[in-house]
């Protein structure tokens, strides 16, 4: 069984650290009648008279976190959609013949690719975190939120660089593999231009891997910056 002593260190730390329960404070601050000082040692006292009850309660409570800003609630969505609509210009522009021609968009279209990269990135992220931890990674950069617990949006943090990692470590395992498959069967490329071909549609993962890291990285340091200003 915990010793008292213990209730109240983690109580007074937990005071100190600004991780205060507020419906105890507000009970804390009208026993002491609005003075502040006295509030906290009422807050103490109640605090260690809560985890005496429930046992359950006896760890530092999560320090919540006010966003720092509310600004980039849009912008996260209009830097993509513009970076989204530049690569798309970018890719589907002839520039031989200077004009667009929507046929080369499809040539940075490989759905089998984009498996490769997303998938094993959704389940690493999540068994390196938790499915909470992987909700919070899309809820927390791309919704406002007005309060959250420092934990949570460091694991949020954490499952962003994961995911991200683990998306441009997979574009490059697919073009290596793209590329062993081309050598073994360099016979198959009788022209160069058969070979050029091949090497485009390998290298696609890793364009793919490449645009995920920056899009998690971004994502990620929204996160940091918003809850936890690191």
């Amino acid at each position: 069984m915990m010793f008292d002593e213990q209730l109240y260190l983690i109580a007074y730390n937990d005071f100190a650290g600004q991780a205060i329960d507020e419906a105890l404070w507000i009970k804390a601050m009208t026993l002491a009648g609005g003075d502040k000082q006295r509030a906290k040692w009422h807050y103490i006292e109640l605090r260690v008279d809560q985890m005496l009850r429930d046992p359950s309660l006896r760890k530092s409570v999560q320090r919540k976190i006010n966003p720092s800003s509310t600004s980039g609630a849009y912008m996260i969505w209009i830097s993509f959609i513009i970076a989204f609509g530049l690569i798309g210009i970018a890719t589907s522009f002839d520039f031989m013949n200077m004009e667009f021609n929507l046929i080369n968009l499809s040539y940075f279209i490989d759905i089998p690719s984009l498996l490769i990269i997303v998938v094993p990135s959704i389940f690493f992220s999540i068994s390196a975190t938790s499915w909470k931890s992987y909700w919070h990674s899309w809820s927390y950069p791309f919704l406002w939120r007005k309060q959250v617990g420092e934990d949570d949006a460091n694991s949020a943090a954490r499952c962003l660089k994961v995911k991200g990692d683990a998306g441009f470590v997979m574009g490059l395992i697919g073009t290596v593999i793209g590329v062993i498959i081309m050598i073994r069967d360099i016979s198959v490329y009788a022209e160069t231009q058969d070979l050029l071909n091949a090497v485009s549609v390998a290298s696609i993962t890793l364009f793919y891997g490449l645009l995920y890291k920056l899009f998690c990285y971004i994502a990620e340091q929204r996160v940091r910056n918003l809850y936890l200003n690191s």
